[in-house]
């Protein structure tokens, strides 16, 4: 538990800091998708998040996955990577700032991964 809340809150200060890439590989794996092309093929029940920061929130969606490895599993993986791409589809209906998306997506992942 306490390696995870270090990872965190290293994670937290990267974010705060700008310290993300802007250029990284866009995340599709799990049935989730995160693109700036809007025509990027998926199946029917993946969520797909459409942003122009996909590179940056598929790091975050890499960093987040390393944070709660030890509860991802074959099964639990699917929700775990569907919930963070629909918090991130909410967050960013609302919300300009790239930082804020990404803390408010790491707030809630710990809210519902962080203390199982």
């Amino acid at each position: 538990m306490k390696k995870t809340n270090q990872a965190l809150e290293e994670l937290i200060k990267q974010i705060s800091q700008g310290e993300f890439p802007h250029e990284y590989e866009h995340f599709g794996g799990a049935e989730l998708i995160l693109t700036n092309e809007p025509d990027r093929h998926f199946h029917q029940g993946d969520t797909v998040v459409y942003s122009e920061h996909a590179s940056a929130l598929s790091w975050l969606v890499d960093e987040l996955a390393k944070v709660y490895s030890s509860k991802l599993d074959s099964g639990s993986k699917y929700a775990f990577y569907s919930g963070v791409g629909k918090v991130m589809i909410e967050l960013l209906k609302t919300q300009e700032d790239l930082k804020a998306v990404m803390l408010g997506v790491v707030e809630a992942t710990e809210k519902g991964w962080g203390n199982n």
